[in-house]
């Protein structure tokens, strides 16, 4: 689910994202925290996902702190495609 809410956000901006991939806190020993690893013309950027804003948009509810931080993310990668 939040491999295509962060895609659909990276397609609204135009950036194509050439891997996406997240590490459960559960295997670091942490219940409520997510690591979304984000990979774009061989630059990575992570955020961290928590488990509220996780649960909140696989019903469908707005996550604005989530898509900010997201967005906030995709922009480095803008940043590094301009000339």
């Amino acid at each position: 689910m939040i491999q295509n809410y962060v895609h659909d956000i990276a397609a609204q901006m135009e950036i194509q994202l050439s891997q996406l991939s997240v590490v459960e806190g559960c295997n670091v020993g942490c219940l409520d925290v997510h690591l979304l690893y984000l990979t774009s013309n061989g630059h990575e950027h992570s955020v961290l996902v928590y488990q509220t804003e996780l649960d909140k948009i696989q019903i469908g509810e707005c996550c604005e702190r989530l898509e900010l931080r997201i967005h906030s993310v995709l922009s480095h990668f803008q940043m590094k495609q301009e000339p």
